[in-house]
């Protein structure tokens, strides 16, 4: 049965505004909360080593909170902004550990490759991330709202099936599959265009 969704996001002020407030402890926790997985998922697709994530992710979240005041979207994006930081910052990590001769042969191959990469080519790696990332995120709030055998049809749609072959395999009325695919793709995309206007804005 579907139930109530995206409220939350309706009657908030954007989190990037609350989170710019160093006195709003509470907005900080839930931009680290969002964004602290995203920033793990970017530094495994930048094949850097596990054993450096969580050294990392801190030093970009300790950047971030720092910096995060003078951000204005009306000079960049926030995912653009996100980027510099991102690439500036394992940068700045591995030629920190390879002035300490800690750093191994691989990531001096890293930290050159990043010197090289323009920040454009870093961003559009982190654009098409940031879709995966938030239609995940949008497809978990949907498994909230909405029965199992919803969820199982929109998925099998998403997978490319007909109408017919839905119906066929959950032994489901045609009809019914139809309406339930398009309640809850409308609610989908509802769902991603609240949860990008509250973490980008």
């Amino acid at each position: 049965m579907e139930r109530g969704v995206s409220e939350e996001w309706e009657t908030r002020h954007s989190l990037l505004i609350r989170a710019k407030d160093p006195s709003n402890e509470e907005a900080w926790a839930e931009f680290v909360t969002y964004y602290e997985k995203f920033i793990y998922h970017l530094l495994h697709r930048l094949n850097i080593n596990a054993d450096d994530f969580y050294d990392l992710v801190q030093d970009i979240l300790v950047k971030l909170w720092k910096n995060l005041n003078s951000y204005e979207e009306r000079r960049a994006k926030f995912r653009s902004w996100l980027a510099f930081v991102v690439r500036n910052t394992v940068y700045d990590y591995f030629d920190r550990e390879k002035r300490r001769n800690k750093a191994l042969r691989r990531e001096h191959e890293i930290a050159n490759h990043l010197r090289e990469t323009p920040v454009t080519e870093v961003e559009a790696m982190i654009e098409k991330e940031w879709i995966i990332y938030v239609t995940d995120l949008a497809m978990q709030r949907m498994e909230k709202v909405f029965s199992g055998k919803a969820i199982r049809v929109f998925s099998l749609s998403l997978d490319g099936m007909s109408i017919e072959q839905i119906a066929e395999q959950l032994n489901l009325q045609k009809t019914s599959v139809y309406t339930l695919r398009n309640r809850v793709k409308a609610r989908y995309i509802k769902e991603i265009h609240a949860l990008m206007g509250q973490l980008e804005r």
